[in-house]
């Protein structure tokens, strides 16, 4: 993070363009900051799902440029946010959920404002488009054993974006 910390959760992504967060800020590009090589083609069944999710709720334009990977594990979560680096900030951000079931909250528009939590289970897909892309949300935690689908446990969370 810009901080210097490091985040609670392991992270990368794939795509044509990667989110990338160091102590320069948070931006996508196309190079992985570490290994300096372009981030790996996001698979053709996510971009081809994405489109049709995001056709079902009314964004018939949208072109997955970046899918950012999040492996949560027991006990590691992500604080409220509020995603803004994306130029297009119409394009709606798509996450599927793969593993152990979590704890969404999502809030409004202000950092301040109520906010609820929602289970999620694997398979589910969180759509923010409209007037929800810019919800301040977070990741509370997995709940524990509640899925065989990855070897050692947890939680892959995959948000597709179209960033331009």
């Amino acid at each position: 993070m810009p901080s210097g910390q490091s985040f609670n959760y392991s992270m990368t992504s794939c795509g044509e363009l990667g989110w990338v967060a160091d102590r320069h800020g948070y931006r996508y590009q196309q190079l992985h900051p570490h290994i300096l090589k372009v981030f790996p083609a996001m698979p053709q069944v996510i971009k081809n799902l994405a489109i049709v999710i995001a056709k079902e709720t009314g964004n018939d334009d949208f072109s997955p440029q970046s899918c950012l990977i999040n492996l949560y594990r027991k006990g590691e979560k992500l604080g409220l946010h509020q995603d803004s680096t994306e130029e297009n900030k119409n394009a709606p951000r798509i996450s599927i959920s793969l593993g152990d079931s979590g704890i969404f909250v999502l809030g409004g528009l202000t950092r301040t404002g109520e906010t609820k939590q929602y289970i999620v289970q694997s398979g589910d897909i969180i759509v923010l488009g409209g007037e929800s892309r810019n919800f301040f949300h977070a990741f509370k935690g997995t709940v524990p054993n509640t899925s065989n689908l990855l070897k050692n446990g947890g939680r892959l969370n995959l948000t597709i974006r179209q960033v331009n």
